[in-house]
């Protein structure tokens, strides 16, 4: 596993987790913060949670003709 598959794979978790925090915000599941009750932080949330597992599902390996 190279370094670009190594951080491709860090950032998906990093954007999924970061956007379920902002989803629990916005939808007011997580209180205690300016961003509670906010639809905005909610939606953006939920384009983390997707960018993520974009990256997340991104083709790992190249095939023998890219070699």
């Amino acid at each position: 596993m190279n370094f670009v598959t190594v951080l491709r794979r860090v950032i998906g978790v990093l954007l999924c987790l970061t956007g379920l925090v902002w989803i629990g915000q916005g939808a007011t599941l997580i209180q205690g913060s300016s961003m509670t009750g906010s639809t905005f932080w909610a939606v953006m949330g939920a384009v983390c949670v997707v960018a993520g597992l974009v990256l997340l599902g991104w083709p790992w390996h190249r095939s023998s003709a890219d070699a």
